[in-house]
């Protein structure tokens, strides 16, 4: 990357952008990480695409002039929000907000500030989700909180602001009412899209006859995922596997055990007439559900603890 000639401080803007680089690195790789989850899930997939960048030492010294501040390293750290910046293209407003979400619930993402241009549009008519987080940087001797500029969008959003951006610099800031006007009329016309879209793709939803097994698909997912997420970051020694397949084999033969008995005692009492056996199997009916419950909880657990 060029710097510009009139700055001396090379050495230190190398590593500056050595820091801001690797901020763009870590927030992609958390992105990708929740993108392919969801997809795996879900199977959908709510990020359309990912660019980013690191801002051209001319476009940071242009910002410094337009806010008065000298052109220094320690300036460009304090003062420039936007040195690294990442857009995410989503298909629906919901999941703008999805996002956002996910990457504020990191535990090592500070999010710093936040500015909602869906909610609260430009008067031009942008509309888009910003957020600047710091996330940590590990060096060999320290870490370093970097901030990152994430701007979240739609398809239709990053159309309309990719042209008025175009339009923007084509008369440097200063366009005719009428093509001012007609951007703000275009970018009413998106948001509608989007809203239209938004409101299809939930109507889609509802006809989708597998939407209900999913859902009990999701919940049978996270309850095994619960059950095995510690044992991600543990390791057990070969005695201690010797002792858990030991535990878990005197486990095994006595619930064997029990429902041997169980099974004795029900041959036991058998019915003595018609009324009987029609009796027990409304009383099998009330009681099914709970059986069921107490055989797959109640039971397991009682035996774990013998």
């Amino acid at each position: 990357m060029d710097l510009p000639i009139f700055y001396s401080e090379e050495d230190e803007w190398k590593k500056v952008m050595l820091m801001y680089d690797s901020a763009l690195k870590e927030v992609n790789t958390k992105l990708e990480i929740l993108n392919n989850e969801f997809k795996l899930n879900h199977q959908y997939n709510p990020i359309e695409h990912i660019t980013s960048r690191i801002k051209t030492p001319q476009s940071i010294a242009k910002k410094l002039r337009h806010n008065n501040k000298e052109l220094t390293v320690e300036n460009i750290v304090k003062y420039i929000n936007d040195v690294a910046g990442m857009r995410i293209i989503c298909s629906f407003t919901s999941d703008i907000y999805r996002i956002a979400d996910l990457i504020a619930a990191q535990s090592d993402v500070n999010v710093l500030k936040v500015k909602d241009y869906i909610t609260c549009p430009k008067p031009n008519g942008y509309t888009s989700y910003h957020m600047i987080i710091s996330v940590p940087i590990y060096l060999s001797e320290m870490m370093v909180n970097v901030k990152v500029e994430i701007q979240i969008r739609t398809i239709a959003m990053d159309f309309w602001a990719s042209l008025e951006h175009k339009i923007y610099y084509k008369f440097e800031g200063n366009a005719p009412e009428s093509i001012r006007k007609e951007l703000k009329e275009c970018a009413e016309i998106v948001s509608f899209l989007d809203h239209k879209m938004l409101s299809l793709n939930e109507e889609i939803r509802l006809y989708n006859p597998e939407s209900e097994i999913e859902h009990y698909r999701e919940v049978v997912s996270e309850s095994f995922q619960s059950m095995i997420r510690e044992s991600y970051g543990t390791v057990i020694d070969e005695e201690d596997i010797n002792q858990e397949e030991d535990e878990e084999k005197s486990s095994q033969e006595a619930r064997q055990e029990m429902y041997e008995d169980l099974f004795e005692n029900t041959k036991a009492e058998q019915p003595d007439s018609l009324e009987d056996v029609l009796e027990r199997v409304e009383e099998a009916k009330e009681k099914n559900k709970f059986f069921r419950f107490f055989k797959h909880n109640v039971m397991n657990e009682e035996m774990d603890k013998m």
